[in-house]
């Protein structure tokens, strides 16, 4: 894991097993002037979170990560903080359907590959939905 640490409340959890994603995921977030923790384990970033699930105001996590799976982990970590917001990525067909079982407030789709403003515009969006930076 490495932090990235500028401004924001809470940092940005993201987790990706693409090691070029995940850096320019969070370089353009520190570029905006949020606070990164990165990850490339689902396990490690889970082990973290469930340690402090209150520390993060946002998580940006892949959905088709090796062991625990980004459904799986999304899951565990809306059931563990009833605050925390998620934005769920994928380069593969995704069904948008399958996040309304989840309040709109709490979790949001990004299709990879997505530019930087795409992905200003998406954590803008669920951190405003959280009550703002």
């Amino acid at each position: 894991m490495r932090r990235h640490t500028l401004k924001l409340i809470n940092p940005i959890m993201v987790i990706d097993d693409d090691a070029s994603l995940l850096g320019f995921t969070a370089k353009y977030l520190t570029r905006l002037g949020y606070s990164v923790a990165t990850y490339r384990n689902s396990e490690q970033a889970w082990k973290d979170f469930r340690a402090s699930a209150a520390n993060y105001a946002l998580v940006l996590i892949d959905l088709s990560l090796g062991g625990l799976s980004g459904a799986q982990l999304s899951q565990m970590m809306l059931n563990a903080n009833p605050a925390v917001r998620l934005i769920v990525m994928s380069g593969y067909p995704f069904d948008p359907e399958k996040l309304r079982e989840v309040d709109p407030d709490r979790m949001a789709f990004l299709h990879k590959p997505f530019t930087p403003a795409m992905l200003a515009e998406t954590v803008d969006r669920m951190l405003g939905s959280a009550g703002g930076r």
